[in-house]
């Protein structure tokens, strides 16, 4: 894991033909720890960012397979936009309510989506802070 890419996209199979993501966010060369997990229907929704995010980071789309072992190295911005987006689209069911959202953190200021990444991944009170985030972004 390089200093200037703090983040890991896994992929991993889902059923026979799905595939699914865990981004990990490492710091100081230690293991890291998983931010979330996407599969199904919902990572489909914001397939755009993901795919984004792998423009991004120097990967072409193509380099996005089911059976891929090498993870994907992400610089921090990359990865905190994306792991906002994945974060706040996980619980939903709605495909509107995940397309409002997913358009909303497309036009955030880097800024204002570095403050709620941290806020949505605090320990103690991230599931109050995502809910907050995607109340603020979509309405019910």
């Amino acid at each position: 894991m390089r200093k200037d890419h703090p983040f890991e996209l896994r992929i991993y199979p889902v059923g026979d033909v799905d595939l699914g993501v865990e981004l990990v966010q490492t710091g100081n060369g230690d293991v890291g720890h998983t931010v979330v997990r996407s599969w199904g229907p919902r990572l489909q929704a914001v397939g755009d960012h993901l795919l984004d995010a792998l423009r991004a980071a120097g990967y072409r789309p193509g380099d996005l397979k089911r059976n891929r072992t090498k993870p994907f190295a992400l610089p921090e911005k990359v990865g905190v936009r994306l792991g906002l987006v994945l974060l706040a689209t996980k619980p939903l069911r709605k495909i509107r309510r995940i397309e409002d959202i997913s358009s909303a953190v497309r036009e955030m200021s880097d800024d204002e989506a570095y403050y709620w990444y941290a806020k949505c991944t605090d320990p103690y009170h991230g599931r109050r802070a995502q809910r907050a985030f995607r109340d603020l972004l979509s309405d019910r």
